[in-house]
């Protein structure tokens, strides 16, 4: 039962919904499972008189960044939105320790890498969904009644009416004004980073599955992509790159007995380049590069500027949640002021101490995997390190770790790779 617990809530991460206790306030109830969750496997490890824990230097990495974020509320301008903060962290960090205890189980541990594929499969349907029905319908009408209909009850009355004073859901396409593919994700950027990692995921089970059933994934995989395509996240396109270098690249030099299924991987590589060389993905990836796109100037100058902070505030930072009154001293808590890049915003608020103990524990999870695909040759863990790979180089330009969406897909990653 417990098991079933784990695979649901990991199944239900994408189109997990609000509550709403009280006016002003939104509880994703991943937030409320995720607590439940550890609270039952602590009490089922001490009937058991046995807990399972990582390594000493994962642990230590995980620990010393919870201890520190938490000590940050001693020196934050704003101690309740320091708070506010390290309460998140607490309903999720948690859940690392019981996704190492249970992924060890081989039998399991597959069963959960569907459950989360398949619920990333279906959102990535729904969202082609939401994406193509505004040729039928019109930008206008999909986009209010996403706004109005949809995500009040994914995200909460309050917090959708954030997303929808920041419209981040629309971009401009060759003079074109399209609405992105976000599903239930309150903006495209976390959508991505969730379809990013869990697609190398995806890709995995197609090379593994020998039952006869691999196309049921291998299209999964390109429902997933094409999603993560009309998100036109760019920081999502390069983060896509980056971690589509590397599985390939690792499959094709490091083992035997995966380069016959390189015919396969080689096709859709290149029916991928082709898509985005010659659509309006290209256009928008392309435009990255730009010195001239108004997007990247601002990012660069929030680049400069959390740098500057950072260089005058090395150690301690802002204390959590704290650094948009650094920006705008009447800022509201839920107003999007952060620097677009989770390391800079990590440091910025934990100080270069925070950003440490926080690299400390993601880098653990990529050299682990690197190291257990070399020695083992299993697909899973080149996928995982892929997985991470992505979500690295996308974070250069987003800042997902308080995402109900992502955090939680992060720390299961990280412990299925230091297994």
């Amino acid at each position: 039962m417990f098991e079933k617990i784990i695979l649901f809530f990991l199944f239900f991460l994408p189109f997990q919904f609000a509550l709403h206790p009280t006016e002003g306030i939104d509880l994703a109830l991943i937030r409320v499972l995720a607590i439940g969750i550890f609270l039952l496997w602590g009490m089922r490890s001490l009937l058991r008189k046995k807990i399972i824990v990582p390594k000493p230097l994962t642990l230590f990495f995980f620990s010393a960044y919870l201890l520190w974020a938490t000590a940050s509320i001693l020196w934050a301008e704003n101690p309740d939105w320091a708070f506010r903060k390290v309460a998140f962290l607490f309903s999720f960090f948690p859940l690392f320790l019981v996704f190492f205890a249970t992924l060890r189980q081989v039998a399991f541990r597959e069963k959960a890498l569907k459950a989360l594929a398949g619920g990333a499969i279906i959102s990535a349907i729904l969202a082609l969904i939401q994406f193509f029905s505004q040729f039928v319908f019109g930008v206008e009408k999909v986009f209010a009644f996403w706004v109005r209909e949809i995500l009040p009850f994914f995200l909460g009355p309050t917090f959708s009416t954030t997303v929808a004073e920041y419209p981040s859901l629309l971009v401009n396409i060759s003079g074109n004004t399209i609405m992105r593919a976000i599903s239930f994700f309150p903006d495209p950027h976390m959508f991505s980073f969730f379809l990013g990692m869990s697609l190398p995921l995806i890709i995995a089970l197609s090379l593994k599955n020998k039952s006869g059933k691999w196309y049921v994934w291998t299209i999964g995989a390109g429902v997933v992509f094409l999603a993560d395509i009309f998100t036109f996240s760019r920081g999502g396109y390069v983060g896509l790159i980056f971690g589509a270098v590397a599985f390939s690249l690792s499959l094709f030099l490091r083992s035997f007995q995966w380069k016959k299924q390189m015919l396969r991987v080689g096709i859709v590589v290149l029916v991928l380049s082709g898509v985005v060389f010659f659509s309006p993905v290209g256009t928008r990836l392309f435009s990255s590069f730009s010195q001239s796109d108004t997007s990247n100037i601002e990012r660069l100058r929030l680049w400069r500027e959390a740098v500057v902070f950072i260089l005058e505030n090395p150690i301690f930072g802002t204390g959590l949640g704290n650094y948009p009154l650094f920006i705008k001293p009447s800022a509201d808590y839920r107003e999007p002021i952060y620097a677009h890049n989770l390391y800079l915003d990590i440091a910025s608020e934990s100080g270069l101490v925070g950003l440490f103990f926080f690299c400390g524990f993601l880098f653990s999870g990529i050299f682990s995997s690197w190291k257990k695909w070399r020695r083992e040759q299993n697909i899973f863990w080149l996928a995982s390190f892929s997985s991470l790979i992505i979500f690295s180089v996308h974070a250069f330009f987003e800042t997902p770790l308080f995402s109900v969406h992502i955090l939680p897909l992060l720390l299961f990653l990280i412990a299925l790779c230091v297994l």
